[in-house]
């Protein structure tokens, strides 16, 4: 019976975890393009909403994912001037960057918008927004 409880535990932490693969993305740096070669990853939660996310974010694993979500006052948050996403993003430390993804060769490119925290860590806005709403006063 122990034995099955860890089978059992075992196979829903491994369908939790996030899924990365290869990617291609771009961005306007400095008016310029920018093309990187990176790993994506995608994040699914429990209603099946998918998201994208650095792979040094992946599973939870970078300091913005780990931040104790307390309120936040952020001005003219509502107002019709600037994205609420980009707004939040900046509220929490990062850099808000709209980019677009793709995972083959077909150049079919896909735009998001994600939120930088240093050099190598990123999560979707939108992910973000999603989790931090009900804290934002």
């Amino acid at each position: 019976m122990k034995t099955l409880l860890i089978f059992i535990n075992l196979i829903s932490f491994s369908g939790a975890a996030d899924v990365c693969k290869k990617a291609s993305i771009r961005y306007i740096y400095d008016k310029k393009p920018v093309y990187e070669k990176t790993e994506l990853c995608q994040k699914k939660t429990p209603d099946n909403m998918l998201f994208y996310l650095s792979a040094s974010c992946a599973n939870d694993k970078c300091d913005i994912l780990k931040k104790y979500k307390s309120e936040l006052v952020i001005k003219d948050y509502r107002s019709n001037i600037g994205s609420p996403g980009f707004k939040l993003c900046q509220e929490l430390g990062g850099v808000p960057q709209i980019f677009e993804f793709s995972f083959s060769t077909d150049g079919l490119w896909q735009s998001a918008e994600r939120c930088l925290f240093g050099k190598i860590d990123f999560v979707e806005i939108s992910y973000l927004s999603r989790e931090w709403k009900p804290y934002i006063k």
